[in-house]
C-alpha cells in the first residue's frame, strides 16, 4: 500500500445491481480489510432501473457522504437502450470527474486471468468528495478487478480531502521491504564494480 497514512476513517458502500450478492461481499469486504481505517457502513442493492441507480449514488455520495462507494454488476455489453448493464451509464450520469485510469488498470489487470475482461465497461470517478467505482458482476472478477486498484485508493482520497501530503503520480507505491529502493535502480544493484586501473589510487596508496 502507499505510505500514505490515512488521518481519518474511510467510510465505505457496496452496492448490488441488480441482487444482492452477499458472497461476493463478504469477498470485496475481505479485500478491502488490506486498505488501513476503512469500514463498510452500506451494504444493499439497486434494481436494473437507472432512476433508482443514480438517485441512490447520488444520496450515498451526497447525503451519506461516503468516502468510497463501490458498485457491483451491470457492467458487461448490452443492446442499447435499455435496462440491460447500465450501471457504467447511470454512474456516468453522477460522476462530476472521470478517472479512466482506474477502469484501464482494472481490466489490464484482470485479462492475465479473465481472457474477457476487455468486454467490462466498469467506470471510476468522483462526485463531490467521494470515489465511485464500478466492479463487475461474478465473485472472482469482482475481486481482480478490485485488487488491482487496492493501492490507489488511499491516494485518491488524500486528494479528494485536500490533504497537503496527497502523494503525487511521481511519488509511486511503498515496494517490499526487499525490493531496491526508489533511489537505486535494479540495473545500478546488480551492476559489478568499475575494474580498478593498473597502480595505486588516492586510498590505496594513503595505506
Amino acid at each position: 500500500m502507499h505510505n500514505f497514512p490515512p488521518t481519518q476513517a474511510i467510510r465505505c458502500g457496496l452496492l448490488h445491481i441488480p441482487t444482492l450478492d452477499l458472497e461476493i461481499g463478504a469477498q470485496l469486504r475481505a479485500l478491502l480489510r488490506g486498505v488501513p481505517g476503512l469500514v463498510v457502513v452500506q451494504e444493499s442493492y439497486a434494481a436494473s432501473d437507472r432512476n433508482w441507480i443514480e438517485a441512490t449514488l447520488c444520496r450515498w455520495c451526497d447525503e451519506e457522504e461516503l468516502d468510497l462507494v463501490l458498485t457491483v454488476g451491470g457492467t458487461l455489453p448490452a443492446p442499447g437502450p435499455g435496462r440491460r448493464e447500465i450501471t457504467p451509464d447511470a454512474t456516468l450520469a453522477v460522476l462530476e470527474r472521470r478517472l479512466p485510469g482506474l477502469g484501464e488498470a482494472m481490466r489490464r489487470a484482470a485479462a492475465v486471468t479473465l481472457p474477457l475482461a476487455p468486454l467490462d465497461r466498469s467506470e471510476a470517478g468522483i462526485r463531490g468528495r467521494t470515489l465511485v467505482v464500478n466492479l463487475p458482476a461474478g465473485d472472482r472478477a469482482a475481486s481482480v478487478f478490485l485488487a488491482a486498484i487496492l493501492a490507489l485508493i488511499p491516494p485518491i482520497l488524500a486528494h479528494l480531502r485536500d490533504d497537503p501530503a496527497a502523494p503525487g503520480v511521481d511519488t509511486g507505491l511503498v515496494q517490499p521491504a526487499d525490493a531496491p529502493s526508489a533511489t537505486t535502480s535494479p540495473a545500478a544493484e546488480d551492476a559489478e564494480p568499475p575494474p580498478r586501473g593498473k597502480g595505486l589510487n588516492a586510498a590505496d596508496f594513503a595505506e
